[in-house]
């Protein structure tokens, strides 16, 4: 077998074990759909699964299991570090849907930003009034 059928097989298991790495536009829909009140209570969830964590980041996905307040959203994971959390909803490698709440812990500077992937620009879904 050649190194270039080696590269090929290499790159094809690689790519088949995140078949569902596109953009996913379901969960882009899902994130714009949220609302106000759903988007509040997820930074403050977020922030009660961060307490006392501030100084560790804190991880959670399928394997280990996500806590019920978040399995609406079907993530893939979920991380908090400092004073930022990112839900992963769908996508991998650079084509990620994510929405990013800024400000956990802190009183100002709060909000929830919808990176779309590939296909589009960040757009706060959330900040307080």
């Amino acid at each position: 077998m050649t190194s270039r059928n080696v590269a090929l097989l290499a790159l094809t298991v690689m790519l088949s074990a995140c078949a569902d790495c596109g953009s996913n536009p379901k969960a882009q829909a899902l994130a714009r759909g949220l609302s106000e009140q759903r988007l509040s209570q997820l930074f403050d969830d977020l922030e009660s699964h961060a307490a006392g964590h501030y100084q560790a980041p804190v991880h959670m996905d399928r394997r280990t299991g996500i806590p019920a307040p978040f399995q609406d959203l079907e993530p893939r994971s979920i991380a908090i570090d400092g004073s930022t959390a990112v839900v992963h909803l769908s996508g991998c490698v650079d084509d990620k849907v994510l929405l990013v709440a800024r400000g956990v812990g802190h009183a100002n500077q709060r909000k929830i930003v919808l990176l779309p992937g590939e296909e589009g620009l960040p757009t706060t879904l959330w900040e307080p009034r």
